[in-house]
């Protein structure tokens, strides 16, 4: 080569390469924003993938204005390469969305399906959104983090550094007077051992029936997709050849067993005078600890939990010799209980512990649903053992579902009582097959309600429920898992991949596809799971975690157990001096805090009813989650 032609190459070369570290240091200062909304994890490379570009025109980011381009860009991570064009599109011709106070715009970009890190990119206002993965397994360590919070709930053993790591300590609720000798709170006598189980929320209380819906959707989970669940979530059982979710379900079981009497009925609660609420670490609740009194509703509950358990169980004998037995004969010794007492006990529908100090929750059976926990015993026995004394009862107090029955927002618990056992029971050999028919038309009925994928639909964040109360999360599950029954018992096969496709939709707002960007479980970032969630709660009511604690938020040295799913939104939430999240559109009611009282202006800020995590909430999760999971790990 002459001497001129090098020097060209030269020149060449070091204009390219000027050129590739411009494009890089350009890449790495473009904004970020929040109105680009995103699921902060990522999507599966078949699943449908729609960006939300959004002006916020109500409530607490309104501050913000925000008008996208007329294309979006989905760029690689490592090169800042384009490898996705795509149009915006109005929601609803560019009509503000009540529920979130936004104008919103959609970017599909499931053409894209090859696998990487990515981010999308608003040339017009030179704007990028969080980083996002597209993998096949891009919810596995997802999942681990989520099921692994049962095992921090877990009450009466040790949670050491090797199983908990930075979240761990001593066993608690072991000392005089707690759960290896509780005392009946009626009498103050009657010593019973009622250890372990796992604390039913933040508080360090347990209820025999907030299991219930709990176990059924971790049990149906693993039903939907056994393949996603593996023996590796470093727990004490993990490598003991059984499924750690399993693990998890027998140490609540257990639990649940000890409630019961000798008579078959099945104590209540556990709880204490302080209500359960305990700022500390819970080895150091030294509080007394009680049971209270057998309820025909917490009856109901073991048999539809130890029924429903004891068929994955039996896969499992090697491992656990006649555990699945065991929760059989302890069903069946319940329901002879309820058959002896038909009428509810105790009538007035409290369990007496509520009456006294033993609050936070009273857990009561004021709905008057006795009846359905029943109907919903007799469903999962007569699956369990394929007996017609349970069918004859099912079918005896059996009615023809309405179209609201499956709404999980249509009489709240007695509506889901009454929808797992309909599901129950269409899934059992049997079963009567007009009774079947019309279970499946009417999930087929309220599943054709509502498209998350139309454009000119309900919600512009593609995850509709119908209202946003405490615990509103819980229904975003809810709402996701009726798609997914609906696909489990195939009620219209042509649509099996509609209702797929509105399930997963549900699971994008939990990962922060909602209008305030929040992925709303608990420290999923380089804290703590390092799962890739760039903007966590980092902030939940938890006696452990409490405010002002080492795991209190972004700045505290470990932030909150991680995976932990927060309550959600809540429109009603009252306290006028803490806005937001008063006052606020409804989807984003939310705040990232655990202040339970302002000690200087002397009132309660409430925070419980927005971010305190429950059991029931993160089953739910999970149950909607596992479907979506690949078995690869």
């Amino acid at each position: 080569m002459n001497k001129k032609n090098l020097f060209l190459a030269v020149v060449i070369f070091g204009l390219s390469l000027v050129s590739i570290l411009s494009i890089q240091v350009d890449a790495q200062n473009i904004p970020l924003t929040e109105q680009i909304i995103i699921d902060q994890f990522g999507w599966r490379p078949q699943a449908v993938k729609v960006a939300i570009f959004a002006n916020p025109i109500k409530g607490q980011n309104s501050q913000i204005k925000y008008q996208p381009g007329s294309q979006f860009e989905v760029r690689r991570q490592d090169n800042n390469q384009t490898v996705y064009t795509g149009a915006i599109k109005a929601w609803k011709n560019g009509v503000m969305d009540e529920s979130s106070g936004d104008k919103v715009w959609w970017g599909d970009f499931t053409g894209l399906k090859t696998e990487g890190s990515y981010y999308i990119y608003d040339r017009a206002n030179n704007l990028r959104s969080f980083t996002f993965d597209i993998r096949n397994d891009i919810y596995n360590q997802v999942l681990k983090a989520a099921v692994r919070t049962f095992y921090y709930q877990r009450c009466g053993t040790n949670i050491p550094r090797k199983y908990g790591g930075n979240w761990n300590h001593q066993a608690c609720h072991i000392g005089k007077n707690q759960d290896y000798a509780a005392l009946r709170y009626t009498t103050n006598t009657q010593p019973q051992d009622v250890h372990g189980g796992w604390h039913d929320a933040g508080d360090f209380n347990k209820y025999v029936p907030f299991t219930t819906k709990t176990l059924w959707n971790l049990i149906n989970a693993y039903e939907l997709n056994p393949a996603a669940f593996t023996d590796n979530y470093n727990i004490p059982e993990s490598g003991n050849g059984v499924p750690d979710i399993l693990d998890e379900i027998k140490w609540e079981l257990d639990w649940i067993l000890r409630m019961q009497m000798a008579d078959g009925s099945v104590a209540n609660r556990v709880a204490s005078t302080n209500g359960g609420e305990f700022a500390g670490m819970p080895n150091k609740d030294i509080t007394r600890r009680y049971y209270t009194e057998p309820t025909t509703w917490s009856t109901a509950s073991l048999i539809i939990s130890s029924a429903n358990a004891s068929r994955l169980f039996q896969n499992f004998n090697n491992v656990y010799p006649g555990y699945s037995e065991k929760l059989i004969a302890a069903a069946e010794n319940a329901w002879k209980y309820l058959e002896l007492n038909p009428n509810k006990i105790p009538k007035d529908g409290h369990d007496y512990g509520s009456k006294g100090k033993l609050g936070v929750a009273a857990q009561a059976d004021e709905k008057e649903s006795d009846d359905m926990w029943r109907f919903w015993a007799a469903a999962e026995l007569y699956r369990a053992t394929g007996k017609t004394v349970y069918k004859q009862y099912f079918d005896s107090n059996y009615t023809p579902p309405k179209d609201g029955w499956f709404d999980p927002m249509g009489d709240k618990e007695r509506s889901w009582h009454k929808q797992f056992a309909y599901v129950t029971y269409a899934q059992t050999q049997g079963a009567d097959k007009a009774k079947v028919a019309e279970i499946k038309n009417a999930l087929k009925t309220i599943t054709s309600w509502y498209n998350n994928l139309d454009i000119n639909k309900e919600d512009p964040y593609r995850a509709f429920v119908w209202d946003y109360y405490w615990g509103s999360n819980q229904v975003k599950a809810d709402w996701g898992i009726t798609f997914l029954l609906a696909r489990l018992l195939e009620v219209e096969p042509s649509r099996n991949q509609f209702y797929e496709q509105n399930a997963e939709e549900y699971l994008h707002y939990f990962h922060g596809r909602n209008p305030l960007s929040w992925v709303y479980l608990s420290n999923m970032g380089a804290k703590g799971a390092k799962a890739g969630a760039e903007k966590s709660v980092m902030e939940i009511v938890h006696g452990w975690f409490h405010d002002g604690s080492v795991y209190d938020g972004t700045n505290s040295k470990y932030g909150p157990g991680p995976g932990f799913v927060s309550g959600g939104p809540n429109k009603y939430y009252e306290i006028k001096q803490v806005a937001p999240p008063f006052g606020e559109p409804p989807q984003k009611a939310y705040k990232d805090w655990n202040t339970p009282w302002n000690v200087w202006k002397r009132f309660s800020e409430g925070s419980w009813t927005i971010t305190e995590p429950a059991i029931y909430y993160q089953a739910a999760y999970v149950n909607l989650l596992a479907y979506f999971c690949e078995n690869d790990r």
